[in-house]
């Protein structure tokens, strides 16, 4: 067998100074791959959210467009009635989209 010397045998130690190197840093990476989940979770959220309003602002848009398609068959089926205050009301609702238009999406960088 072959006899190891003081100087070439392995300090008890050596695995824990490099364990005290590697460790803190799978710990950050732990860490960000937590943050990373957690912000997964709520871009998830909220684009649930926005196609629920994009559905929902759907519905209206297409209820105020028959509401005021009835205004105007009433209005053809009799224009003896003064139906000025209910299309006042409607293009009130219109107006209210014309305040808020459709974002547009940033620019991507580079274009």
């Amino acid at each position: 067998m072959t006899s190891m010397t003081a100087r070439s045998r392995p300090t008890d130690m050596s695995h824990r100074t490099d364990r005290r190197r590697w460790f803190p840093r799978l710990v950050r990476l732990r860490d960000l791959a937590r943050s990373l989940n957690h912000l997964h979770r709520k871009v998830d959220h909220l684009m649930a959210t926005q196609a629920d309003l994009d559905a929902l602002v759907s519905r209206i848009d297409t209820a105020v467009a028959g509401i005021r398609q009835d205004i105007a068959d009433i209005k053809a089926a009799h224009p003896e009635i003064d139906l000025s205050g209910l299309e006042e009301r409607v293009a009130g609702l219109e107006g209210l989209d014309a305040e808020n238009p459709t974002a547009e999406p940033p620019a991507e960088p580079g274009e």
